[in-house]
Parts: C-alpha cells; sequence; structure tokens
C-alpha cells in the first residue's frame, strides 16, 4: 500500500513540474519602430498586401517620401506608431478602404464570399491626431514665434497635430496616458487594397513584438494579416 502512495505521489508531483510553453507568436511584426520616436511626424511604412513588399521598412522615407504615397497604387496598408493607413480618401488615391468586422472572430473570416453586400466601408481622411515628434515641434515653435509651450506637458502629453489616416483603423490600437499606454481593441477589420479587388483580414495584437520574451521597449506592431480568397 506504501508503495501505491509513493507511486501516486510521484506521479502528481512529475505532473505539477510539467512547463508548458507559450504557443509561438506565428503573425507579423513591423520590421522597425515609427513615427515621432525618430523625429519625424509622418514616418509611415507601407505594405503592398498584394506582392509582400513593404517600402520604408528600415529607413526613414527611403522608398515612399511623405505626400508622394497618393498617387501611388503599389500600397494597402501602412503604419505610423500606433495610426494606420489605407489606399483611400485623403491618403491615396486608390479604391481602398477598411470595414470593422466586430471583436474577435479572426479565424472565422476565410471567403470574400462571407462579406456583408451592405458593408460599411470607411476611407481615409485628414483629421486624424498624430503625436507630432519634437524635433518638427521645435522647428513650429521658432517659425511661428512661440514660447512658453513645451513639446510635453506632464499632464496632457506629447504636442499633436492632424494627419492622413483611416478613423476606423485609429480604433485598433488606442493610447491612453500619461504613462503611456497602447490597448488593442482585438476588433477583425476587412482591408480593401487600392485596386479595389482583393481583401485582407487584420488584427492588431500588441504595441509590442510578441516574438521578443522579455526587453521589448514597444512600437513593432505585432499583428495578423491574411488574405480572404
Amino acid at each position: 500500500m506504501k508503495r501505491i502512495l509513493y507511486s501516486i505521489l510521484i506521479a502528481l508531483l512529475s505532473t505539477a513540474c510539467v512547463k508548458y510553453e507559450a504557443l509561438p507568436f506565428t503573425g507579423k511584426v513591423l520590421p522597425r519602430r515609427s513615427g515621432y520616436i525618430n523625429n519625424v511626424t509622418n514616418d509611415w511604412i507601407y505594405y503592398n498586401l498584394r506582392t509582400g513588399e513593404i517600402f520604408n521598412a528600415y529607413q526613414v522615407n527611403a522608398d515612399i517620401i511623405e505626400g508622394n504615397q497618393k498617387n501611388r497604387l503599389d500600397w494597402d496598408l501602412a503604419f505610423c506608431g500606433n495610426k494606420l493607413r489605407t489606399n483611400s480618401g485623403t491618403s491615396g488615391n486608390g479604391h481602398g478602404g477598411a470595414a470593422d468586422m466586430g471583436f474577435q472572430g479572426y479565424d472565422r473570416w476565410t471567403s470574400v464570399s462571407q462579406l456583408p453586400h451592405d458593408l460599411q466601408w470607411v476611407v481615409d481622411t485628414d483629421n486624424v491626431s498624430i503625436t507630432m515628434s519634437q524635433r518638427e515641434w521645435i522647428s513650429y515653435t521658432v517659425a511661428h514665434n512661440i514660447t512658453g509651450i513645451p513639446w510635453f506637458d506632464p499632464n496632457k502629453g506629447p504636442q499633436q497635430t492632424k494627419t492622413n489616416a483611416n478613423p476606423l483603423l485609429n480604433k485598433a490600437l488606442v493610447f491612453s496616458g500619461p504613462p503611456p499606454s497602447y490597448t488593442p481593441s482585438f476588433h477583425t477589420y476587412i482591408i480593401r487594397t487600392a485596386d479595389g479587388l482583393r481583401y485582407f483580414k487584420l488584427q492588431i495584437v500588441s504595441w509590442y513584438d510578441e516574438s521578443i520574451e522579455i526587453g521589448d521597449t514597444g512600437g513593432r506592431i505585432s499583428f495578423y494579416c491574411d488574405e480572404l480568397k
């Protein structure tokens, strides 16, 4: 009897010592941090979802200078800090846009045939708030003879300005603070490509690189993005 109890105890202890590893992140991660942290307000990373090509992947404005994206149809989705663009409206002359499919449910959407015929598409506008870079704020204050207003206010955070971006996707990763915090909505969004012919589902997962366990400073957003067939 003692031998049986001893065997049961060893089995229980062995089970308690099992380490369950988290499943590896299988989505995408931005190649670098973008936005005001690089001393440029409109520091956008552009994705051509149809080909997989990335513009400005490792250097600010290396491939597409701010403003030049308007007349280009070779990009579909762009990131700058926690702001996102589609090739539509004031951001681009394409037939892009975004639609909200609600909380979670990413795996549910697999086919274009599932999309409702009356789906509400949101195009980009020129009145989305974005954090202004400290360098550009200083240049602005000098040019307009503004004094006594710092770039960073401890009660309000850094200075803001307006940019071209998608107002619906502005809710995908919401900033609050100080102290700074970025909270994903975990909604699934549908992105229509610049040619208006293909559709990709998108879900923002984290402000941080989910493939790094310790030491990530944030800004390399983790997200899922897959084409609807």
